[in-house]
């Protein structure tokens, strides 16, 4: 994709999410409407996308404009965080002033990250990866964090349709969006690219090197939901934090390792 479009959308993207990110922070009635709990949840992720992925974001346009595939890959990533998050405030979040701002960011993030996506030379990106072992370990990896993702929340659901009672994540919303996201999207992904890394397809190289920064940035944001939750007096599972602590360690230390494994620049 033209790389002017990569950074007006990106831009566009960091200064809405800015926005978005003090606005959620510093906004006294803003999330007025939603429980103790899930603006916990939002501020924590607030804070984290407005110190951690906006900065990437910038980084990864600074590396896109000397060639680096590294940052190319990097910023397809970031830009699945934002489709993640985005699609999460849009259906999740109670309505509030910012709603267009969310589904803009869906939006800009979205289609950006399709049209990148589309473009890329897979055979020259897979050509950039060196035959290393830990090419297999992160599709080992991806392929469990997707299994114990969708172990946990169908538990939760089985349990609950069992026995008529709502799960208490539920709380006072309608349905579970983010549930409903990581079953429907990102557990089939984990497994599929998983599957295609260990078989040595290119396409696995591309979307692994998507998944596993989309998954360090967003175990890091909900350890920070953590923080604000117990913070705001709101009781946690400590499995479910168990099982993020270890994505978001675990994952990062993958993510760097896979990421040292590619030639610096595409030809």
């Amino acid at each position: 994709m033209d790389r002017k479009i990569i950074y007006i959308n990106s831009i566009a993207i960091a200064v809405l999410a800015a926005i978005a990110n003090i606005s959620g922070l510093f906004w006294k009635n803003l999330y007025q409407s939603d429980t103790v709990s899930i603006t916990a949840q939002m501020m924590g992720q607030d804070l984290i996308t407005l110190i951690i992925v906006i900065p990437l974001l910038l980084t990864s346009l600074y590396l896109i404009a000397r060639d680096s595939l590294r940052g190319r890959l990097m910023w397809m990533g970031i830009m699945f965080y934002f489709i993640y998050t985005y699609a999460s405030m849009s259906f999740a979040a109670s309505f509030n002033q910012l709603f267009l701002v969310y589904v803009a960011l869906f939006a800009l993030s979205i289609y950006t990250f399709m049209g990148e996506l589309l473009s890329m030379n897979i055979k020259k990106i897979k050509e950039s990866f060196s035959p290393r072992l830990i090419n297999k370990i992160t599709a080992i990896f991806l392929i469990i964090a997707g299994l114990m993702l969708a172990g946990m929340w169908l538990s939760m659901i089985v349990e609950s349709q069992l026995t008529g009672i709502a799960p208490a994540a539920l709380e006072s919303y309608t349905t579970l969006v983010i549930q409903a996201l990581d079953l429907a999207i990102v557990f089939p992904a984990t497994i599929v690219v998983g599957y295609l890394l260990i078989k040595g397809y290119a396409w696995g190289y591309v979307l692994a090197s998507i998944l596993v920064i989309k998954a360090s940035l967003i175990g890091t944001a909900i350890l920070s939901m953590v923080l604000f939750m117990v913070s705001s007096g709101v009781t946690v599972a400590i499995g479910q934090v168990i099982f993020f602590v270890f994505l978001t360690v675990v994952g990062i230390i993958i993510a760097v390792t896979f990421y040292n494994n590619i030639n610096e620049k595409l030809d």
